[in-house]
């Protein structure tokens, strides 16, 4: 059964050759220059259990403002707070490799989300965008435009992407449709990109 509005694996065999091309030219730095090509570089500079500059950057590379008030709290005035639950959330695995509870509600993970939207200014989409800075495997990005465009249930994006991947044939058939991607992107954001280059820049379903 579909996890969303789409058949996820269906949509992603039925534009394969868009998605390859939508993600060589998101990538490729070419006359369009997308700042979100510049996300995993960014975020993979500070360390990987404390919030810094580097992971501002990276957001605000996906179009989307850290205040400077937010940013002071997240990074000096409460970085304890935030960096004690980044610390119980996995760094080195896959969403389909950790068990449903990591990225479901009541979980460190969904508790950091919650915690970073109390900052100023800051709300569902820049939370979860900071999050995958620091957990770029395991934490999917989810805007606006994407949600409008496959409809997740209300809260329950990450378990339901994690449901898609779990299965190995479905996940397989993702990967290969993605491969145009450069190597040091993860699965999660070549797929962020392909479905918001369709949202945003494709003919409408």
């Amino acid at each position: 059964m579909p996890n969303f509005g789409l058949d996820l694996t269906a949509w992603f065999t039925q534009n394969a050759e868009q998605v390859s091309r939508d993600l060589t030219r998101y990538f490729g730095g070419g006359k369009d220059k997308f700042t979100g090509r510049w996300f995993e570089e960014f975020a993979a500079i500070g360390d990987p259990n404390r919030f810094e500059a580097s992971d501002i950057l990276a957001v605000e590379a996906l179009s989307v403002e850290v205040p400077t008030e937010a940013a002071s709290v997240l990074l000096i005035t409460e970085a304890e707070k935030f960096n004690s639950l980044l610390r119980q959330i996995p760094r080195s695995q896959s969403l389909w490799e950790v068990s449903r509870l990591v990225v479901d509600v009541g979980s460190p993970a969904n508790d950091l989300h919650t915690a970073l939207r109390t900052l100023p200014g800051v709300d569902w989409v820049t939370s979860g965008k900071l999050l995958a800075a620091k957990r770029p495997r395991l934490i999917p990005i989810l805007d606006n435009k994407v949600k409008d465009y496959i409809h997740p249930p209300d809260g329950l994006f990450w378990v339901k992407l994690y449901d898609e991947l779990a299965d190995d044939s479905r996940r397989a058939v993702i990967s290969g449709v993605c491969r145009s991607a450069p190597p040091y992107v993860s699965l999660l954001r070549r797929i962020d990109v392909a479905l918001w280059m369709a949202a945003t820049q494709g003919p409408k379903r």
